[in-house]
């Protein structure tokens, strides 16, 4: 019996990893490197301050802090996290809320950020828990950021319900024994392989959920 539903972030609860891919894109290419799909597949829902000597190591120390910072400088400020939700998320935190479900966010992103987001959208009341980049010894694609958020929620992996969008976070739904729901990415090429479940709508969710 499914008692849990959590969620990813960037990409799921908010569109900020679609932009965030675009600004990385970007960048790269003003400081004349080549960017393309398989920069995509591995720049996409990790920290680029990781990603970036994987994708261009002939870079130097110097010039990876400097791309970083650029990056760093233009996409976290001044970011309007109530225009940036996705379509229907308010209504799915709400609906599985109010059904009795328990719901947890489990991110990449710090802790910071998660509480910014929960107070510009007013999700306070309908998320239970969150862990967030901060709490985590090991990230995505290991389930330890969702191990511990069952553990805060009192559930066991055969309770919860996963919603992702990135292979990381699906790989590490499904590392930590849940279904994994995923969000589908329509617009730039991304690997998403591995969900039990894929969703164009949000509020598809409820009615999975529901079913299972």
């Amino acid at each position: 019996m499914i008692k849990a539903v959590l969620f990813d972030l960037d990409g799921v609860l908010i569109e900020t990893e679609y932009r965030n891919i675009m600004i990385k894109a970007d960048i790269c290419r003003r400081f004349g490197l080549k960017w393309d799909d398989e920069n995509l597949y591995t720049a996409a829902a990790r920290p680029f301050k990781k990603t970036l000597p994987i994708m261009y190591p002939e870079l130097t120390q110097r010039q990876l802090r400097e791309i970083h910072d650029v990056y760093h400088s233009l996409a976290y400020t001044g970011l309007d996290y109530h225009r940036l939700r996705t379509s229907g998320a308010g209504m799915l935190l709400q609906a599985l809320h109010n059904q009795g479900y328990k719901t947890a966010i489990v991110s990449l992103s710090g802790t910071e950020k998660i509480n910014e987001v929960l107070a510009a959208n007013h999700w306070e009341p309908f998320v239970d828990s969150f862990v967030s980049y901060d709490d985590v010894e090991k990230a995505k694609p290991d389930p330890d950021g969702y191990f511990i958020a069952m553990k805060k929620l009192g559930v066991t992996p055969d309770e919860c319900v996963i919603i992702e969008d990135s292979q990381v976070g699906i790989e590490a739904a499904r590392a930590a024994g849940c279904i994994c729901i995923c969000r589908k990415e329509n617009r730039y090429p991304i690997e998403q392989s591995g969900a039990d479940y894929y969703i164009n709508d949000m509020l598809e969710a409820v009615r999975i959920i529901n079913e299972l």
